[in-house]
Parts: C-alpha cells; structure tokens; sequence
C-alpha cells in the first residue's frame, strides 16, 4: 500500500472519527452514524473505504472492528496531529537536537498549552517548583533567579532537585552556594532544549531556527505528556556528568 493512500483516506475528517471511535470498542453502522452524525449512507461509504485499505475490519455479526493494522496507524497519528496542530510553532522551531525517537513520540505531549508569552511560561515554572511535594527536575541554559526563592522551603519539606546545566554557566550572585550544596546538580557540554518538571506537571522549550531557546514553550499536564517530558530528562540525565 502506498502511502499517500494512506494519507489520502485519513484526510477525512469522518473517516478519522470512526477509526478512534472504534479503537474503544466495535460498532454496528447505525450506532457509528449516531456517534459522528452522519448518515447511514454516509458512513457505509466511508467504512468501506476504511475495509479497503484494511484499517477496518467487518465481522459476521456485523459489527466493525479495528484491524491491528489500523492500531498501528492510530498510535502514530497523533503525533502527525499535534504537528498540524501547532504549525506555525514547528516552522520556526528546531525538533532536531531531541532524540529521534520523542520527535515520533511527540503527540504525547495534545492538550499540553502553548504559553502566550514568556511571563507565563516563567510564572508556571515559579508555581510548579512552588506545588512540588516529591522533586523537581531541571534542565535549562541559564538559572531561573526568580524560582531560586523556593529552593530552601522546598529542600526542608525533603523535595529532591536534580539540575543539568552547561558547564560553563556561570551562577548568579547568591545562587552559587544553594546549587553546589543542596542540589543534585549534573553538567553537559551544551543544552538543547529547557525543561522544568515535577511529579505532576511539566514545561518543555524547544530552540528556534536559530538556536536560542525560546521559553514560550508548551505547559504539559496530562499524565502521557507529562511521562514524555520525564523519559527525556532521563536520556539527559544518562548523558550528564558531575564536575
């Protein structure tokens, strides 16, 4: 199967919705016409332009199926949608400094927010260091000042820091002694993107075209987003040192 017939049959909008419908449980014709208020007739068409291609199966009682295949290609779309999504970020952003296999994997991170500005991205980032009650993971190319404030109360409630910044960075007057002396703090040759995580929440910051980290990032909340964002700071953290 080419694929362009591939693209070609899910660039339907209907054709889209019956395949998630169906990845939660088999359907009849009729209830999968209720489901995305289209007609009877309609929907047949489009579900047997699904069977065509093999996405969708048909059994004897009649009720329609995803086919293993069609799982398959819904695993991978929602990458593909998060991309249309946020198009006008990802033509000006830079995706390949990350690992090849969370750029596949970046749908994970639908219904994460797009901050609107800087300020709000700082102000999450502030708050989720505030909300934190097991750890706070950092990764970022210069010291957030502002969020150094938490850093005392939230090291006698016993939250855990770990921290990757390049080794040439150099501390802001009085954060110097709090990073070297309570924090678990590793160090790279460069940093790629920022990101801020704790237990619940995440804020990631890709680079623009030309490098710079712009920190109007994504602000991620849901739970597959938030395990993206943690599986990332792990690769980081595995290519990390202490100095």
């Amino acid at each position: 199967m080419e694929t362009s017939s591939l693209f070609w049959e899910l660039a339907s909008k209907d054709r889209l919705n019956i395949l998630k419908i169906l990845r939660r449980k088999k359907r009849k014709l009729s209830r999968i016409a209720e489901e995305i208020g289209e007609s009877v007739q309609e929907t047949y068409r489009n579900l047997s332009r699904l069977v065509k291609v093999k996405l969708v199966d048909k059994d004897r009682e009649g009720y329609y199926t995803l086919t293993a295949f069609g799982e398959c290609v819904l695993t991978v779309l929602p990458t593909l949608e998060f991309m249309c999504e946020h198009r006008e970020y990802f033509l000006t952003h830079d995706l390949s400094r990350i690992p090849e296999e969370f750029v596949y994997r970046i749908g994970e991170l639908a219904d994460s927010r797009q901050a609107p500005d800087t300020f709000t991205a700082i102000r999450y980032v502030e708050m989720l260091i505030g909300e934190s009650r097991e750890y706070v993971w950092i990764l970022t190319e210069q010291i957030l000042v502002s969020a150094l404030q938490f850093i005392p109360k939230k090291v006698s409630e016993n939250v855990s820091f770990k921290i990757i910044i390049p080794h040439k960075l150099k501390p802001p007057p009085g954060a110097e002694t709090p990073i070297k002396t309570k924090l678990d703090v590793r160090y790279v040759d460069a940093v790629d993107i920022a990101l801020v995580l704790n237990e619940r929440r995440a804020c990631i910051a890709f680079p623009r075209l030309d490098g710079e980290i712009d920190y109007k990032g994504f602000l991620v909340e849901n739970p597959r987003g938030h395990g993206w964002c943690k599986a990332l700071f792990q690769y980081y953290w595995s290519k990390s040192r202490y100095m």
